[in-house]
């Protein structure tokens, strides 16, 4: 899979078309803001990435779609998306249209007919990546990984910010779960890991589970087979303990024998206990006249207390009475002749005035002794009272006792029957238990049934093991050491050609850390260690030339094509330099020489490879070599770039 073109499509319905060579180094050279960089993000964008990395900028809010159209060896692919809304993050909708002789279509033609989830996956397909989704490690947190189209792209783009890196090598690592995406998917990409490594992970795991199962009843066929006489001999002691069997006379070295009487002890039904319905209406009616008595009792308490409260208030009052009739007896100041108010109480004289307070006290002992035959009338009758209240509490203790001893004899009842219960489901559980064994004697014993399932377990282990050798990991890493031979030979081979740091030495990948590493003197250097912006970028181009170099030779599915972005940007450093991109504008004769090694090395593998391989360069350089200028597809100076500046003024008003 190749670029074919890349549409720009603005808002008044102008096309931008831009189309490239297949199967040869295309050259976009110009100076800066020229909308160079743009190129890449906008295949990005188009083959499905969510994230809108496109430039904010007036001239690019005029663009209504992007699409790149894509050529396949039997088939073409469009693949348009919209363009993101002002402040969107990130943009899902898409569409794809494949066609044999598809053309370039209108803006009004453009539609939403897919995600960009579905986008990748059908030009995933359509470039022959199948099921490859890989389990992770047990133990891991890890999900599941599908290789799909946009783990291929991270291979084929290099963005400015990229190219010159020395901590990441692909594209987007430097991201959130890229890394990890990277260590599953590129052992696919380079052929080490079976194209159909899901189903096959699938069909072990099954495998696995079917042999386990497999084991576990051989093994308890085994285990049930061994020391059949012993457990046998106890379960008919216990059916007998029981009261399952009432026979004796079985003999224990008469295996059959002792299996029929078991098979007997396991069908045997208790007698069903019926419910008493008379004693437990009985029972209530006990209970319910015992509360009644109860209750009567606590009545007939309230009331000898109340006599008695009464009792101990009338003698108190009956005391103070007569401590009063005594006080007065004893002054002798009222004789029993006394003559009234009108003569004195000493001498009996008439008095000139009438005494009232000898009157008055008077009066007060005849009240005094008045009250106090009251209180002594009452008394006999409180104590009648008190009498009765005793002998009816003495009667209804009585008949309390009596529903008490009922009711103990009830619970007595009960406690036997709940006995009789216990030894039934002593007897249901000890039936089970010969039941089951029963079961297994029956298979277990049988010397075919344990034969068959050995033959099973055999059967079972050779389907495993035949998915595991397909599956092996020493396979798999056998397979990724060769691949990475094979490129580590070419990066070595392309590293001698630019001359870079540590050439001379074995150059190689290291997917584990993502990185370029060269066997030095003093050891393994990766690339985070080896100095300059000029060399992380040839050791960039070097490690992708040799992938894509590997894809082709070993036809896997990876779209045939890589874009950088400003690879020589550590050449020219002021502005003017970059706007001309003359190899005089470098200071340097050695810089000279290398900016031209890195497009010689571009236009050398491009050459090998055609027509399987494509390479879309954006940068400022403008070499003078015929070669070069042979390759230089669009030269965006004086005036020309990305989005003509027209669409600025065709812009429809809001």
């Amino acid at each position: 899979m190749q670029i074919r073109s890349i549409i720009l499509y603005s808002k008044s319905g102008e096309k931008r078309v831009l189309d490239f060579r297949l199967g040869d180094l295309n050259i976009v050279t110009g100076t800066s803001q020229t909308g160079k960089s743009a190129l890449l993000d906008i295949v990005d964008y188009c083959l499905g990435r969510d994230k809108a990395t496109l430039p904010i900028s007036p001239i690019f809010s005029t663009v209504a779609w992007y699409a790149v159209i894509l050529q396949l060896p039997d088939t073409r692919i469009l693949a348009a998306r919209p363009a993101p809304r002002p402040g969107a993050k990130s943009v899902t909708n898409a569409m794809l249209e494949v066609g044999n002789d598809l053309g370039i279509p209108e803006l009004s033609d453009l539609r939403i007919n897919t995600d960009s989830a579905q986008l990748r996956q059908q030009i995933g397909r359509r470039i022959g990546i199948g099921d490859t989704r890989s389990e992770p490690a047990p133990g891991t947190l890890l999900s599941p990984l599908s290789a799909n189209l946009g783990h291929a792209v991270l291979l084929c783009l290099q963005n400015q910010d990229e190219v010159a890196s020395k901590r990441s090598l692909f594209h987007r690592q430097n991201e959130s779960g890229i890394p990890e995406s990277l260590k599953a998917t590129i052992p696919y990409f380079l052929g080490a890991v079976p194209e159909d490594q899901a189903a096959l992970q699938q069909q072990l795991l099954q495998a696995k589970r079917a042999l386990r199962r497999t084991e576990n009843d051989f093994k308890a066929a085994q285990e049930a087979n061994q020391g059949v006489e012993s457990r046998l001999q106890s379960l008919l002691a216990e059916a007998r303990v029981h009261g399952l069997l009432a026979d004796d006379s079985i003999g224990s070295s008469d295996r059959a024998a002792v299996i029929e009487a078991l098979q007997q002890a396991s069908s045997f039904r208790p007698t069903p206990l019926d419910a008493d319905e008379e004693q437990r209406r009985q029972e209530l009616l006990l209970t319910e006249e015992s509360a009644a008595l109860r209750r009567q009792l606590r009545s007939l308490a309230e009331e000898r207390q109340l006599l008695n409260d009464l009792e101990t208030q009338a003698a108190g009052y009956s005391g103070a009475v007569a401590r009063g009739m005594s006080r007065l007896s004893a002054l002798n100041l009222v004789p029993d002749g006394f003559p009234g108010e009108h003569s004195c109480p000493l001498c009996g004289n008439e008095l000139a005035e009438p005494d009232p307070t000898v009157a008055d006290m008077h009066t007060t002992l005849t009240d005094l002794r008045g009250q106090l035959d009251s209180v002594q009338t009452v008394q006999p009758r409180r104590e009648q009272a008190l009498r009765e209240i005793e002998l009816h509490a003495t009667r209804l203790r009585e008949q309390l006792r009596g529903l008490e001893g009922a009711l103990s004899i009830i619970a007595e009842q009960r406690s036997q029957q709940a006995g009789l219960l216990g030894q039934a489901e002593s007897q249901a559980y000890t039936r089970g238990r010969i039941s089951a064994v029963l079961s297994q004697i029956n298979t277990t014993t049988d010397g075919g049934h344990l034969q068959r399932l050995e033959s099973d377990v055999a059967v079972a282990q050779q389907l495993v093991q035949g998915l595991e050798e397909q599956l092996d990991t020493e396979t798999i890493d056998d397979k990724l050491t060769h691949g990475l031979s094979y490129i580590s030979g070419k990066m070595t081979s392309h590293a001698r050609a630019l001359k870079l740091e540590h050439g001379d030495r074995l150059v190689r990948l290291d997917i584990k850390k993502l990185t370029v590493v060269a066997d030095t003197l003093e050891g393994v250097t990766e690339l985070l260690r080896i100095g300059s912006g000029k060399n992380h970028v040839g050791y960039h181009l070097v490690a992708h030339l040799a992938l894509h170099q590997y894809f082709v030779a070993n036809s896997r599915p990876v779209p045939r094509f890589l874009m950088l972005d400003q690879p020589t940007q550590p050449y020219y450093p002021s502005d003017m330099a970059k706007q001309r991109g003359r190899l005089e504008d470098l200071a340097l004769d050695e810089d000279r020489t290398t900016v031209t090694r890195l497009f010689k090395l571009m236009h050398q593998v491009v050459n090998e490879l055609a027509p399987d391989f494509q390479m879309i360069v954006s940068d400022h350089a403008d070499l003078p070599h015929d070669w070069y200028q042979a390759s230089v597809r669009y030269n965006w100076r004086n005036g020309e770039r990305l989005i003509p500046p027209t669409w600025l003024e065709e812009q429809p008003t809001p």
